[in-house]
């Protein structure tokens, strides 16, 4: 993904409802999100095998890549991990093409606002790069 920007959405996989809505309410904006160069990724805590399963069982489709990252190893470097409590959280990402994270919402909730979310994202990668981006892993 390194030189174009995108989206990165954390969710803690099949079995969470919240997770699965908010797949579900990103799916219809997909081509908005592309059309404005920002391409959708989804990290899930499920195994490929878990995550195979799963749009096979259930016959869900999505418009974009879901990855599997089992080891947290993600969730850990964009810190959609609560240290204290020991579990991730969900979290949205908007990453420019040089790799600063622009935007982020980390919480125990899904992010359920996917038109704001591209407003913000479109509005946020027209500004210069600055103070306050953070380098995304």
């Amino acid at each position: 993904l390194a030189g174009q920007p995108y989206v990165l959405v954390f969710f803690l996989g099949h079995e969470c409802t919240h997770c699965m809505e908010q797949l579900n309410a990103l799916a219809p904006q997909a081509s908005a999100f592309a059309s404005a160069g920002l391409p959708l990724h989804a990290v899930s805590l499920d195994s490929a095998e878990g995550l195979k399963a799963t749009l096979a069982k259930d016959g869900a489709t999505f418009p974009f890549p879901l990855f599997s990252d089992e080891k947290l190893d993600a969730f850990r470097a964009f810190r959609a991990y609560d240290d204290f409590e020991g579990q991730p959280l969900h979290g949205v990402f908007v990453v420019d093409g040089r790799g600063l994270v622009r935007w982020q919402h980390i919480s125990f909730e899904p992010f359920m606002k996917p038109e704001f979310l591209l407003e913000e994202a479109k509005r946020l990668l027209a500004l210069p790069a600055g103070t306050g981006a953070v380098a995304g892993r």
